[in-house]
């Protein structure tokens, strides 16, 4: 090989070498235009230099940028960027792509104007290159497509006002998330990317596909769009680390390539030798002859000279030798559009795929399933700050407020495009980046909600120059924890529905003790339900709350509108209206009230100086809801109570008992009590530590509504069954287990560990938790049956009045780990519908995926692990179904699911570890507050119906609910709050069944609006634009792709497969009726005017110049 170094000039001239000045591109020719010449009859290896720069995972985002903490993990994304930048600079043959623009930006805004210039040429030169181009590389099971198309959006829009269209990634680059989603590839093709590179898939799956040489294929990512949705998709052969002995970085130990002949160190030969043997190796899996070899991994390049001085010998080493030894190959500096435009080139023949990536395997026992549920309270805040998001970019548009506020909606924007990223959302952090994830998020939402103070002040008002009544605090409601509410006598609770459509949804408060008053917008007195809040819920241990009840009401909002409730408390003697039974049933537990188990309601007696508890008691619930006949209690066994020194109070309850028993053998069985028992405050207590056991009442009961009678045993704390308003009867029972997580040392397959990413039970059969104690509150507004469970248990079913779901509340924590050995909660909805083994769970909330049991679409699969081999990815919905009915069960945060048996849809809940999965994360997943394991509360709502339009309306109530902003009404009186403009509706009627308005945001000075047709079936649904909104006429529409970075008369899709282009229903600026088709997303830059004020509020007629930046050098 020494040899080669003396004759490298004369062979240069005879054989080609493809690095010459012949291969550099064109002065300020990016994109495609920018791709080397690629030789024909030879196999072209693109060689991509790249860094895979996590925004957080075993550091925060800031401690990755700046380089600290580097004991953690040795990375610095500043000095990545200056580093490839000089180098990129010196020599025009390099290449370089970028992924995360929230590095980047954090990079770019801090560069000297002459550093800025040499990028500016870099990028129109092609010759740094962004790929993505999201503010982070999201994760693909536990986002949500709102999310992912906002962050998409933020993140290209900082790109292209920078560096105009050479800014434009054109392939997605989804490297290191941990399976992929087909709602994922859909959305890439309506951003209007032309191709997409995975780095992870099953490991059975990519064994089949090298095997086959199926590594590229077309994913179509939709059915209902059929091939427009199509986009090509390539899995790249070493995930996206560089082949074994070529990593040149700094982090690396592998040897550098010395070409000094006189060095006893000089391996030139055999490293090109090396390197050519995996050239070919990789050629023979794919089917063209282009093959992609990415250089570089996680963090890589904090010092660039090292691998490109490197990458420059293997690449004119390796061409020296192929030309010389005539073996038609050929290296050179690429990158992921220039690999792409070669296949496109080549034109071949590829499968198409029409599933997903889910689940991902790594090996036989390393299911990585487990981060679909991994850090639920992480989940649950993210998707409130999702929520908070809409209603502010709505708001900002439909209050016309100042311009200046959109910097507190960025920074909201760029803490959302943070939790997208593949190690935020899904749990997969150490635990202390959590916490700082938590921190971004909510500063922003508490600096966002400037623009909903602002807003609602505004327009309660009708005025913006007066000063503010109201502070619109939010609250912790799923702690049932609100400042505002428990401290304040009056008060305003303002919601804000921000869906298109009218919603009815239940509210709950929480408050102290007493009697409230709820007033509507318009002055109307509300009906009311106080119902105790549970003790599960008290003992939350990061509750802070002085609340012991929560008022319960059913609001109706006009679409898209908010509206101003009023609540005071009663400071005088009022007869409670509240009608609810209250009921207990324990089983092995202790005293928490004395009165709990006889006091059916309360009748609350407020004077100025005190409040004074009378005690009526009412029927139970009955048995059945036709008869309405009324169950009577059994006779009290009151000899558990009695220990020698307590007696005599325990007769005088006995008698008290008696004699309430008595009473109520009049009309209606109705139970008069007068008074309770005269225990002073130290017997109580006294009585309080004694067993719970008290009085034990009929175990059979139903509660229902409109909708669903359900049939209960408070004995055993289960549901039975339930009725159906037409009288289908299907037996429901809903049920807690938890798995035992494996822990080993991850030495061998057999030893895995359960942990952040690795669901691994150490039995295929969960236990199922006990039955401590039920409780039945059946009142005119809820009803609801909660059963405590041993150990850590507590769920909580609720029917509504005029409600179609059937709502389960459930509280997991502190998950016990006495017995060193850590646990993960499920809940199961069992019945007898018989579906044959299939699933459906949905894609990103969006499309649904049939699933099968122990099968993959695409391969024949082995699963040594079953369990976690048949969980998938749940963000919005998972259902089973039969021929008549459909059982659906929406959370209310990403979540893992599967149906194992027949009948049953299986979701975890939460997860406690004591073993990491040596994945990388380096923790287990044990996370507590307050020195106790953590405490995770959650909803489910459960429908029982074949109706799509229904079940999507409740899936997009569920994720985009109303918001709850609470005010203190201690300086304003009620008839002075009555005549402020407390509801109002910002459009003109609701939109049509299918159409939701998926975004509406202050887009510099227009409007950006997208619309979407969320049936998976229907044909096009029509909206007129010009008048859907009340203050605000639309003049103009241009369209384009998703993320609003390309207008669609500029975007020419790329068809495979010989494929015919699609016709594409398109608007003209003048013609404002937009037609959807099914599952169609279509978005809008709008001008607009503001009918309050069209002189000051005109915007202007142009649209905007979407090459801004581009010939900027």
């Amino acid at each position: 090989m020494q040899a080669l170094l003396l004759l490298l000039c004369a062979v240069s001239s005879v054989y080609p070498v493809p690095v010459d000045l012949e291969l550099l591109p064109k002065t300020n020719t990016c994109g495609y235009d920018s791709c080397p010449t690629r030789q024909p009859g030879v196999l072209n290896v693109h060689i991509v230099p790249h860094t895979h720069d996590d925004v957080g995972w075993l550091k925060t985002v800031d401690q990755y940028y700046y380089g600290s903490k580097n004991s953690i993990q040795k990375a610095g994304v500043q000095y990545i960027l200056d580093s490839v930048i000089k180098e990129l600079w010196e020599d025009p043959k390099r290449r370089f792509i970028y992924v995360e623009t929230a590095f980047f930006w954090k990079w770019w805004v801090r560069q000297t104007p002459a550093t800025q210039s040499k990028v500016h040429t870099l990028v129109n030169q092609g010759r740094l290159q962004m790929v993505g181009g999201a503010w982070s590389m999201n994760d693909e099971a536990a986002s949500h497509y709102q999310s992912t198309i906002d962050q998409f959006t933020w993140g290209l829009k900082k790109l292209n006002q920078t560096f105009g269209h050479c800014g434009r990634p054109r392939v997605g680059w989804q490297i290191d998330p941990f399976g992929h989603s087909r709602e994922f590839a859909s959305l890439l093709s309506m951003m209007g990317y032309d191709g997409l590179f995975l780095g992870r898939i099953d490991y059975q799956d990519k064994r089949n596909r090298l095997l086959h040489r199926n590594m590229e294929m077309v994913w179509r990512g939709d059915d209902a769009l059929g091939k427009s949705s199509d986009i090509f998709t390539g899995v790249l052969h070493n995930t996206y680390s560089p082949p074994p002995g070529f990593c040149f970085d700094v982090l690396c130990a592998d040897e550098p390539i010395i070409d000094d002949p006189d060095s006893p160190m000089y391996n030139v030969e055999s490293k090109v030798d090396q390197f050519l043997s995996v050239c070919r190796n990789i050629s023979e899996k794919y089917i063209s002859n282009n093959i992609l070899i990415t250089m570089g991994d996680d963090f890589n390049y904090q010092d660039a000279a090292m691998w490109f001085k490197n990458l420059d010998k293997l690449i004119e080493y390796a061409n020296l030798k192929a030309a010389k030894d005539n073996m038609n190959i050929t290296l050179f500096y690429s990158t992921p559009n220039c690999y792409l435009k070669a296949i496109k080139d080549a034109n071949p023949t590829l499968p198409t795929k029409k599933d997903d990536f889910f689940p991902y395997a790594s090996d036989s026992t390393a299911y990585w399933t487990g981060y679909f549920t991994s850090r639920p309270t992480t989940k649950y805040f993210e998707r409130e700050g999702n929520n908070y998001l809409q209603m502010v970019k709505q708001l900002q548009v439909l209050a016309n407020l100042e311009k200046h506020n959109e910097f507190v909606l960025n920074e909201l924007k760029s803490a959302m495009g943070v939790m997208q990223h593949h190690d935020a959302i899904t749990g997969t952090e150490k635990q202390h980046v959590t916490h700082d994830y938590e921190r971004l998020l909510n500063q922003a939402i508490d600096d966002a909600l400037i623009i909903a103070k602002q807003a609602f002040n505004k327009l309660t008002q009708k005025d913006d120059t007066k000063p503010p009544l109201f502070d619109f605090q939010r609250c912790h409601l799923n702690e049932s924890s609100c400042h505002v509410s428990e401290n304040s006598d009056k008060f305003v609770v303002t919601i804000y529905n921000p869906l298109g459509w009218s919603v009815r949804e239940p509210i709950r408060i929480p408050v102290g003790n007493g009697q409230y008053e709820v007033y509507d917008s318009d002055g109307k007195q509300i009906k009311t339900q106080l119902v105790p809040i549970p003790n599960k819920v008290k003992q939350i241990p990061t509750r802070v709350s002085k609340a012991t009840q929560e008022i319960v009401f059913i609001i109706d909002l006009k679409p898209l509108s908010y509206k101003s409730i009023y609540i005071k408390k009663i400071n005088r003697t009022k007869r409670n209206t509240n009608n609810y039974d209250f009921y207990s049933n324990i089983n092995n537990n202790f005293w928490g009230h004395i009165k709990e188990p006889y006091i059916n309601k309360i009748e609350d007696v407020q004077t100025d100086k005190e409040t004074i508890d009378t005690i009526k008691a009412i029927p139970f619930a009955p048995v059945h809801s036709e008869d309405i006949s009324l169950i009577e209690d059994r006779e009290t066994n009151l000899d558990i109570l009695k220990d020698g020194k307590n007696d005599a109070e325990v007769m005088e309850l006995e008698k008290f008992l008696k004699d309430s028993r008595r009473k109520g053998k009049g009309k209606d069985n109705v139970r008069i009590v007068d008074s309770y028992p005269n225990f002073n405050e130290d017997e109580m207590r006294m009585l309080a530590d004694e067993p719970r056991t008290v009085e034990k009442f009929d175990d059979e009961a139903v509660i229902g509504n409109q909708f669903y009678n359900l049939d209960i045993n408070t004995a055993s704390g289960l549901i039975n069954k339930v009725t159906l308003r037409d009288h289908t009867k299907l037996n429901f029972t809903i049920n807690m287990y938890y798995y035992s997580g494996s822990c080993g040392d991850n030495q061998g397959t057999d030893r895995r560990s359960s942990g952040a990413y690795i669901f691994r039970p150490l039995a295929n059969n969960p236990v199922k938790l006990a039955t401590q104690r039920t409780e039945l509150i059946n009142g005119d507004l809820v009803k609801e049956f909660r059963v405590s469970l041993s150990p850590s248990g507590f769920t909580n079913t609720k029917v509504y009045d005029g409600l179609n779901f059937i709502e389960t509340e459930w509280i997991v924590g502190p998950i016990p780990i006495d017995d060193e050995v850590g646990k993960e909660y499920v809940i199961k909805y069992e019945t007898n519908i018989l579906n044959n083994g299939a699933f459906y769970t949905d894609s990103n909330g969006r499309q649904i995926l049939a699933r099968k049991l122990n099968f993959r679409p695409q391969w024949n699969v082995t699963l040594a692990e079953p369990i976690p081999g048949n969980y998938y990815p749940v963000t919005n919905e998972i259902y089973i179904e039969n021929k008549d009915l459909r059982v659906t069960v929406l959370p209310d945060r990403s979540e893992g699911g599967t149906s194992l048996i027949e009948g049953e849809v299986e979701l975890m809940l939460h997860r406690r570890l004591l073993c990491d999965d040596a994945f990388g994360v380096g923790e287990a997943l044990n996370e507590t507050a307050k020195g106790l394991g953590l405490v995770v509360r959650g909803k489910h709502r459960v429908l029982i119906s074949k109706d799509d339009i229904t079940i999507k309306k409740n899936v997009l109530g569920l994720h985009l609910g109303p918001q709850l902003l609470f005010s203190d009404a201690k300086n304003i009186k009620y008839d002075e709050w009555l005549k402020l403009n407390n509801e109002y509706s910002f459009v003109t009627k609701e939109l049509p069944n299918g159409v939701h308005l998926l975004t509406l945001e202050p887009f510099d000075s227009q409007l950006l609006i997208r619309l979407e047709n969320y049936l998976d079936k229907s044909g096009s649904i029509e909206v007129d634009l010009k008048d859907i909104f009340k203050d605000i006429t639309i003049t103009g529409l241009k369209e384009t792709m998703l993320a609003a970075n390309i207008f669609v008369d500029e975007y020419d899709k790329w068809y495979w497969n010989n494929e015919r282009k699609v016709n594409e229903n398109r608007v003209t600026s003048q013609d404002l009726k937009v037609k959807l088709n099914a599952k169609q997303i279509r978005t809008f830059i709008a001008n607009f005017e503001d009918k309050r004020d069209v002189k000051k509020f005109k915007k202007p007629t142009g649209m905007p110049d979407f090459d801004r930046g581009d010939n900027d050098d």
